[in-house]
């Protein structure tokens, strides 16, 4: 009897170390594609849209990181890219741009379900830390959550100089849409 008791402690310990460890392997891995993108105004009506694909998750069972890859984005005139990547986000210091949130403050929804919510997080950008109010839905397929977000950047915050090219100015104030599949586990 007291053997089996003396036997009985450790695998307890063994199982729930296991269980711990499965735990903390769960974690959102992005899957499928991806949609970024952008919306910028400036005077007289004027509107700047930008898009990409290049996004991923880095889930470290703690906080929640979606990292979008800025050297990516795409206005559709050459000319204005590269002045947005050069000139004002200076990608080749800066290439990428990440939202941090912790992972207990997402609201997950039930298998067949969604969920829509706000939560607060914590944006790089342009080698600014700035903490954030982002918007977003899940939906829930099984193990797989499709998710759209938004996030409102105002350039000013992350010390980016308001674009303008002859004299034309783009707000500082931005709105930026993310759309992607994470799976869990």
């Amino acid at each position: 009897m007291k053997l089996r008791s003396r036997l009985a402690t450790p695998a307890a310990i063994l199982v729930s170390a296991l269980v711990a460890a499965a735990s903390a392997d769960a974690a959102f891995q992005k899957t499928g594609d991806a949609s970024v993108r952008f919306t910028a105004n400036g005077p007289g009506g004027m509107v700047i849209e930008g898009k990409g694909s290049s996004l991923w998750t880095i889930d470290d069972g703690k906080t929640v990181r979606v990292v979008v890859q800025l050297t990516a984005i795409t206005t559709g005139m050459a000319l204005r890219d590269k002045h947005m990547k050069e000139k004002y986000l200076e990608t080749g210091k800066w290439p990428d741009a990440e939202l941090v949130v912790a992972r207990a403050d997402l609201k997950l929804p039930a298998a067949g379900a969604s969920a829509s919510t706000s939560a607060n997080g914590t944006l790089k950008l342009h080698g600014v830390n700035r903490g954030t109010k982002f918007t977003y839905t899940a939906t829930r397929d099984g193990d797989l959550y499709k998710v759209s977000g938004t996030v409102h950047v105002n350039m000013k915050d992350h010390d980016i100089a308001e674009p303008g090219y002859l004299g034309v100015k783009v707000k500082p104030d931005v709105d930026v849409t993310v759309s992607f599949v994470v799976k869990d586990g």
